[in-house]
This record gives C-alpha cells, structure tokens and sequence, in this order.
C-alpha cells in the first residue's frame, strides 16, 4: 500500500449554540456546573473556577488578570473576545470549543486534553500544552510566541495562516501534524518531529539545525 503524502486534516465539529440564557456571574463557582447560559462583559477577579463545567456556553469580554480554570471541563462552548494575562487550565478538557478574536498572554494548558478545539484570530504570548493529549486542533490566523507541546501526544493539529516564534516538540509523539502553511519557527527537539509535515522550503531552512543535532559537519 502506498504511503500517505499529505497529513489527515484535523475534523471540527461545527459549533451550534442553542438559545442562551444571560448568566450570573456571582454564581460562578468551584466544581459548579454551567449549561447554555452567556457571560459578558462580567468582573471575573479574584474568582475560582477550579473544576468547573461549561457545556454549550458562551464566554465573552470577561475581565480578569487571571482566570483560574484548573481541571475544568469546556464542552461545546465559545470564548469570545477574551483579553487575560494569564488562563491556568492545566489539566483541563476542552471538547468542541472555538477560541476567538481573543489575546492571552499565557495560556496553560499542561497534562490537559483538547478534541476538536479550533483557535482562530488570536494572540497568545505562551501556550504550554505540556504533556497534554491533543486531537484534531487548528489554529487559523494566529500569532504565537511559543507553543509548547513537550511530552504531549498530538494527533491531526494544523496551523493555519499562523505565526508562531518558538515550536517546543520534545518528548512529543507526532501524528498528523501539519506545520507547511506556518511561518518556519525555531524549533526544540527535532528528533522528535516524525509524524509532522513540512514543506520543501521548510526542510531546507531546518536543514543546518538538523546536521548540527546529528554532529555532520557540512563544508564545501
């Protein structure tokens, strides 16, 4: 059988909202669960969610330096125009979630799970997905500084008409990944790179940082 040359594209679940119902933010809580309501424009500081459960939820223009979401669940959900320093959600899983129009300045995400997560028209500082467990994501129109995905296994990610500074991929477990329609970052861990798909160009530029890793000396 012949080899595949091209990778799987990741599959995204198209988000429908139902009807929702304004929220109240004083009722935001720890380990509460939150289904088919909206939260704009709402005073978020100094507020835990740890543990807490959004399903078919719209989150927009929340305020806050950090929002704490620490093993929180986020199904079939948007995120809308967020401007947060800081979103500790390590051990987290989101599930049908598209992240919009929004600027982060870290977004830490370690030993979580993300399925069918498309993150479109955002700035983000740091996205550490450390160890997490990530499947069928896409990032389309973004700037990144650094994505982190050491020790992470990755299955159908594309990033699209992206840029990102720094790609940390050590200890990961590639498959599907499609990074020819990024701007070619500067790369840690090489070696584990198998299970990705680049462009000619691409190899070309990796090419110097390849021979180095392996010890070949290239001399004319």
């Amino acid at each position: 059988m012949p080899r595949r040359s091209t990778p799987v594209p990741p599959t995204l679940r198209t988000l429908r909202l139902p009807e929702l119902t304004p929220g109240d933010p004083s009722a935001l809580r720890a380990h509460g669960t939150f289904e088919a309501l909206s939260f704009t424009g709402d005073d978020l500081t100094g507020m835990d969610l740890s543990s807490v459960g959004f399903t078919d939820c719209s989150l927009t223009d929340l305020n806050t330096i950090e929002l704490e979401l620490t093993s929180a669940r986020i199904i079939d959900s948007r995120l809308h125009h967020l401007d947060i320093p800081t979103v500790s959600a390590a051990y987290s899983t989101l599930r049908g979630v598209l992240l919009e129009d929004s600027r982060l300045g870290v977004l830490q995400c370690i030993e979580g799970s993300w399925g069918s997560v498309h993150i479109r028209n955002a700035k983000v500082g740091y996205v550490s997905l450390r160890g997490a467990t990530v499947r069928d994501v896409q990032f389309t129109g973004c700037v990144i500084d650094e994505l982190d995905l050491t020790g992470a296994q990755v299955q159908r990610l594309a990033l699209d008409d992206t840029e990102v500074g720094t790609l940390d991929v050590s200890g990961a477990t590639l498959t599907d990944v499609d990074l020819r329609a990024v701007d070619l970052p500067q790369i840690t861990g090489l070696a584990h790179l198998r299970g990705a798909t680049i462009t000619d160009l691409q190899l070309q530029l990796l090419a110097p940082a390849m021979a180095a890793q392996l010890g070949i000396a290239v001399e004319d």
